[in-house]
């Protein structure tokens, strides 16, 4: 296949969710048609934060993406408040934001001088067009003027009113194993001045191992409760593969190629990047390595403007291995840690390689290898990256309450943990 036909190929991936609701659900966020690319979510310009925002603070949330494009469309966005799991909430419009509940995108930049042409779209939340009212988890969607029904790009966020203080722990010495292949977690939750009636049975917690990834484990009951703390300790929700560091390329010249790549290749139909071959590291041991905890950053060297002059490169990736009994996706932010075909890997007999191509924008990425069951789902790191107790995750906790007679999920308190070096 020559590279203008994998040009055109790349502009039929579709990077789409098949559900948007439901804690079993795929409930990433991302960007649903092929050609809404780059989805990034800054927390007051830093992409090493959740997308969380601290209610009657300063903190901004800023979301941009691409189109690939040469005329900007006409845009709207509205939000809509979900429970704990990520499930609508039966409230209405009034309740959440006073009763507007639709704003236009109005911050675009057309690309400049790039072979590949794209509207670069920046929306801030919060918008005094859409003042927010209530604390918990957010649905943001966006989609074009008088087509509701069909979203373009989805993102989901949260409103923290920081009225519980939250502790916790990172271990590799678990109940399970001893400095071996897991991390182990301990929390402990302040609820004092929340007016908590029973905190067995009033907390929602949840956890997370890397900020990007949506799905998240919901704990049982505390392990027990000390005063107005509950404690969660030695229960096996939080004991965790702890898979490995993620793997880094950069693209941020055309001329040359930069770290992890083997080669650049310009043509008139555009760029391609050639990522070296990559070896599974389950049997390699473990090496420190300083990450964006699976982010990227987009950057163009040359460039100070790099979000509309930062050119789409076809970024090839081999992943050197026996064919498996399960798939093989690439995961991370730069592919919204969808598990389906815009991220599976095809087997190629032929070179003994699994390969994909992705078209993606100039910058500094993180990646890793995962496999996935087609039957039960499961996702795993043993075969591809292996799991290593050393491995620097980031564990992020949500915690949720609901007073009684409120019909909405608040967000009490989060907060990250990791293992330190």
């Amino acid at each position: 296949m020559n590279i203008a036909s994998k040009h055109i190929l790349l502009f039929l991936l579709i990077f789409i969710s098949l559900t948007v609701y439901g804690e079993d659900s795929d409930t990433r966020w991302g960007c649903l048609e092929p050609e809404f690319k780059s989805l990034q979510v800054l927390v007051n310009g830093r992409n090493d934060l959740p997308p969380v925002l601290i209610a009657g603070s300063s903190d901004r949330l800023t979301i941009s993406f691409d189109e690939l494009a040469t005329n900007a469309r006409y845009l709207r966005w509205n939000l809509t408040h979900c429970n704990a799991l990520w499930e609508p909430e039966n409230i209405s419009e009034f309740e959440v934001t006073d009763g507007i509940n639709e704003v236009t995108v109005d911050d675009y930049q057309f690309s400049q001088a790039t072979l590949t042409h794209y509207v670069h779209y920046t929306i801030t939340v919060p918008d005094e067009r859409i003042p927010l009212k209530l604390s918990g988890n957010y649905l943001l969607t966006v989609y074009e003027e008088y087509k509701q029904e069909k979203p373009l790009v989805l993102v989901r966020f949260s409103i923290v009113e920081n009225s519980m203080k939250i502790t916790a722990s990172v271990s590799p010495r678990t109940d399970i194993d001893y400095m071996d292949k897991h991390q182990q977690l301990e929390i402990s939750i302040d609820t004092e001045g929340s007016g908590i009636r029973n905190l067995y049975t009033d907390l929602i917690t949840i956890v997370k191992q890397n900020p990007g990834e949506s799905s998240g484990i919901t704990l049982p009951s505390p392990t027990f409760i000390k005063g107005n703390t509950a404690v969660y300790s030695h229960q096996r929700p939080l004991i965790f593969p702890g898979g490995n560091e993620y793997r880094r390329f950069e693209t941020v010249s055309t001329s040359y190629p930069g770290m992890g790549v083997d080669r650049i290749i310009h043509t008139p139909q555009g760029y391609t990047a050639d990522i070296l071959t990559d070896i599974p590291r389950n049997t390699t041991g473990y090496t420190y390595d300083r990450t964006q905890h699976g982010g990227f950053t987009i950057r163009e060297y040359n460039s100070d403007k790099s979000d509309t002059e930062a050119e789409y490169i076809l970024t090839n990736f081999t992943f050197e291995s026996p064919k498996l009994p399960v798939q093989v996706h690439i995961d991370g932010d730069l592919t919204s840690y969808a598990r389906d075909s815009s991220s599976q890997m095809e087997y190629n007999p032929y070179t003994g390689y699994y390969e994909k191509s992705l078209f993606l924008k100039q910058g500094a990425y993180d990646y890793r290898y995962v496999t996935v069951n087609p039957v039960t789902g499961k996702v795993a790191t043993d075969l591809t990256e292996g799991n290593y107790c050393d491995t620097s995750n980031r564990y992020v906790i949500y915690v949720y309450y609901r007073i009684p007679g409120e019909r909405f999920d608040r967000l009490a308190a989060v907060t990250c943990a990791e293992l330190h070096q």
